[in-house]
């Protein structure tokens, strides 16, 4: 018997209370399938969690991560050097946990091997790295050297991950036997990117074909390199996008071009992979550029440097006021840019979404850290400009929020 036909033998006329308790009844059931697939959820996935440990009792998960001599690369290991797998300021809000209940369960092993590929092994970072690696036993650190712009040196950082893969490990176990274990190779977090901060024209044809090789070539490569072992082993590979694969902005549109590319990359990848055990998975980290080298004040100068020599006089005469003016806004945020032992603060919610992204059994295929309130406004403003086809007021708005200097402006005062 329905509940309109209820209400029918008990004379209810009243058509407002009959829509009110319907609402009220399909809320209740609402509420009570979706307590029940919960249920039915964790279940699932403690028995998949129990099963995951079964799978690497045997085995030491190996994490390489490109681009550690700072920023976030170099962040991530030192979490991982200093034990702050589970930093208390990461504590999830009971909202997080109803809209991402089914990523909840992480498996973080107590021995873990990570590969930290550094442009310079002898750099700061590198160096730092190493010296904090020999006071950790349950963290196996390698240092090596990566050039993503050279494929020679991809090849190398291939060769060193396999004969890692084959070594044998003996460890004492806590009955105080020796236990032999190998590496399994568990994730690749493609991180290292290189960005030119400048308009499109200033670029040499060198500074642009870096960003495509080490932002999406070279990762590109690294990755179809170990795709036999990510097959065998079940992996899954991280790639590191930005906010300008979204939206592009000016000064960082070759930039925002490579990690466009990445997104579509990942996206397209990860259907075709799907079916062979890989995950592929694009992580958002946020702005945290006064935590990282990729707007160095040094290699700055030295671009700005190089643009201006392969400029032509007709450029020169055009731009060079314009470009030093330019220059010397960018020059204002070098104070503020941490030395390269200093990681991004552990209150970041970078560390939050990373560690599901590595270690969850069912990761997400996209994470992205959130950004600070000034952005999301921006960003909601533009795109909705931009779908509305209003491209002349939201060119307008990117204007307004990049806020470097405008070229009309220098024009007029120059002339």
């Amino acid at each position: 018997m329905s509940i309109m036909e209820i209400f029918q033998i008990i004379n209810v006329k009243n058509h407002s209370l009959i829509k009110s308790c319907l609402v009220i009844s399909l809320v209740t059931v609402t509420t009570l399938i979706t307590k029940v697939l919960r249920k039915k959820n964790k279940i699932r996935q403690k028995g998949n969690a129990q099963q995951y440990i079964s799978d690497k009792i045997t085995s030491i998960p190996l994490i390489v991560i490109t681009g550690c001599d700072t920023g976030l690369g170099y962040s991530i290991v030192m979490r991982y050097l200093n034990g702050e797998h589970f930093n208390k300021n990461q504590k999830k809000s009971k909202i997080h946990d109803l809209l991402f209940f089914n990523n909840k369960v992480l498996i973080v092993p107590s021995r873990i091997a990570i590969v930290a590929f550094c442009l310079n092994p002898n750099s700061p970072g590198a160096k730092y790295l190493h010296q904090l690696s020999l006071k950790n036993n349950n963290i196996k650190l390698f240092v090596r050297q990566l050039d993503l712009t050279d494929t020679d040196s991809i090849k190398t950082g291939v060769n060193f991950i396999n004969d890692l893969l084959q070594q044998n490990i003996d460890i004492i176990d806590s009955h105080d036997k020796t236990v032999c274990l190998k590496y399994e190779l568990h994730a690749l977090v493609n991180n290292a990117a290189r960005m030119v901060m400048a308009e499109y024209e200033w670029q040499t044809s060198k500074m642009i074909k870096q960003q495509f090789e080490v932002n999406i070539l070279g990762p590109i490569m690294l990755t179809g390199m170990l795709l036999p072992i990510f097959r065998k082993d079940k992996s899954r590979v991280i790639n590191v996008i930005s906010h300008c694969a979204y939206l592009p902005l000016p000064g960082v549109s070759v930039y925002g071009a490579t990690k466009a590319a990445v997104r579509a990359w990942t996206i397209g990848s990860r259907v075709e992979l799907e079916n062979h055990g890989v995950k592929m998975i694009t992580f958002s980290p946020g702005s945290f550029y006064l935590h990282s080298s990729i707007m160095n004040g040094e290699q700055r100068t030295i671009d700005f440097k190089d643009m201006c020599d392969n400029m032509n006089k007709e450029q020169l005469a055009y731009y060079g006021a314009y470009m030093q003016i330019y220059q010397n806004y960018l020059s204002t945020i070098d104070a503020y840019i941490n030395p390269p032992e200093i990681t991004i603060p552990s209150t970041n919610k970078i560390y939050c979404l990373m560690d599901n992204a590595l270690w969850a059994v069912q990761p997400k295929a996209e994470y992205n850290v959130p950004e600070p309130w000034r952005y999301r406004i921006y960003f909601a403003v533009a795109w909705t400009l931009s779908s509305l086809g209003l491209h002349y007021f939201k060119d307008k708005v990117v204007r307004q929020f990049v806020a470097t200097p405008q070229f009309h402006n220098i024009a007029e005062n120059v002339k």
